[in-house]
């Protein structure tokens, strides 16, 4: 539901302290969109862990009001399974305060052949693990994605705290969650489709929020 409670302005679903396992037929723009909605309205940084190349600023830059998010999104990359591990475990241990860690394809890297056996299980619930303990930590949203929903990534769903679905339909896109289920954005002669530009669209006219957020963060001394 929408937290300003607004019906003009879109509905884009709230994250939630916590993992946050998202599944969509679109593993980068709906991601990307809710990555920036959610720093635009509760302020402060994001970091995101990545794998398979999820992070693109081109995207970012595309569906935000501004380009000064890019200065609020901190992006590491993780080509192994062992390289992602690490950056998460030295996320972990650095002194920060997230608005929000992002996880793409969290099960993505350990799937590599080099790991032998349960290592990459193993491995894999380590990482999960140091991601729960960071949202917990800083009472924050860790948003993950799976890179394929199989035995190896069902921890990811059995850790995850909320699951947020998005479905393209030929109405547009609902997302759906355990409390909600909202299809986005209606328009006078229909819905329209799940294209960039209709995500542009979404944070474009939510620009109110922003606006608001931004406003009573000032008035609680918060920069």
């Amino acid at each position: 539901m929408d937290r300003f409670d607004t019906p003009s302005i879109p509905e884009l679903p709230e994250l939630e302290p916590g993992i946050t396992l998202l599944e969509t037929d679109d593993s980068i723009v709906p991601l990307h969109t809710l990555v920036v909605d959610h720093l635009l309205v509760d302020g402060g940084d994001g970091y995101w862990v990545d794998s398979h190349g999820h992070a693109r600023t081109d995207v970012i830059t595309d569906v935000s009001p501004s380009d000064r998010i890019l200065d609020r999104i901190e992006v590491a990359r993780g080509f192994t399974a062992r390289q992602h591990h690490e950056l998460v475990a030295t996320l972990s241990d650095r002194r920060i305060d997230p608005s929000l860690v992002v996880a793409p394809a969290v099960d993505g890297q350990y799937r590599d052949d080099d790991l032998r056996g349960d290592e990459a299980t193993d491995l894999l619930l380590r990482t999960l693990a140091r991601l729960a303990r960071l949202a917990r930590d800083h009472d924050c949203p860790v948003l993950a994605t799976r890179a394929r929903d199989d035995a190896l990534s069902e921890p990811v769903s059995e850790i995850a705290a909320h699951t947020i679905r998005c479905h393209s339909t030929p109405l547009g896109p609902r997302f759906e969650g355990d409390e909600f289920e909202t299809l986005v954005y209606p328009q006078e002669d229909g819905w329209v489709q799940t294209t960039l530009a209709f995500w542009a669209e979404v944070l474009r006219v939510r620009q109110p929020l922003y606006a608001d957020a931004s406003t009573t963060m000032r008035l609680h001394g918060v920069n």
